[in-house]
């Protein structure tokens, strides 16, 4: 197979079930996580509770978020791990070579704040973005911290709308 670019990521229309754009009544198993996010009244998300996307590259999601601005679906976040168990190192180069393959290697490192990345890209296309992280967080305590990942697919034209609409 040969390896594709980023341009590819323009082409991305969604994942599994969920397309950028959409309402937020397409998805009926969905349960409200928050009103308001990134200072934005018009940013909502929610997590997925049906069960359509089980695993990514044979990998076990652990759970799936939708993000909504003015009622249309822009960042889809799947999550892997969790206090109980570990996103692995091996899990998440299984995850990033499958990345590689269908979006090439021409990526830039990710930085979040708050958190220790072991790991992280992001494949820029013009209007859609890719991020593979594995990360954790400073605990308080060890017991709070755990390894954990996620890939986010985002519109970057509804990102940035959300992002200047601060009212």
């Amino acid at each position: 197979m040969k390896a594709q670019n980023t341009r590819n990521l323009d082409l991305i229309k969604g994942v599994s079930i969920f397309k950028f754009g959409t309402d937020t009544s397409e998805i009926k198993e969905k349960r409200l996580r928050s009103r308001s996010l990134q200072d934005s009244r018009h940013v909502v998300y929610y997590q997925y509770t049906g069960d359509s996307l089980k695993t990514i590259f044979n990998v076990p999601v652990n759970e799936v978020l939708l993000y909504y601005y003015k009622n249309q679906l822009f960042r889809i976040d799947v999550n892997f791990g969790s206090l109980s168990k570990e996103y692995t190192s091996q899990e998440y180069n299984q995850v990033q070579q499958q990345l590689e393959k269908l979006y090439g290697t021409e990526k830039v490192k990710l930085a979040m704040s708050g958190a220790v990345i072991l790991g992280g890209f992001r494949w820029e296309g013009k209007k859609i973005n890719v991020d593979h992280s594995r990360h954790s967080y400073p605990p308080k305590r060890k017991a709070d911290n755990a390894i954990v990942g996620e890939i986010s697919f985002s519109d970057r034209n509804l990102t940035r709308q959300s992002v200047l609409d601060k009212t």
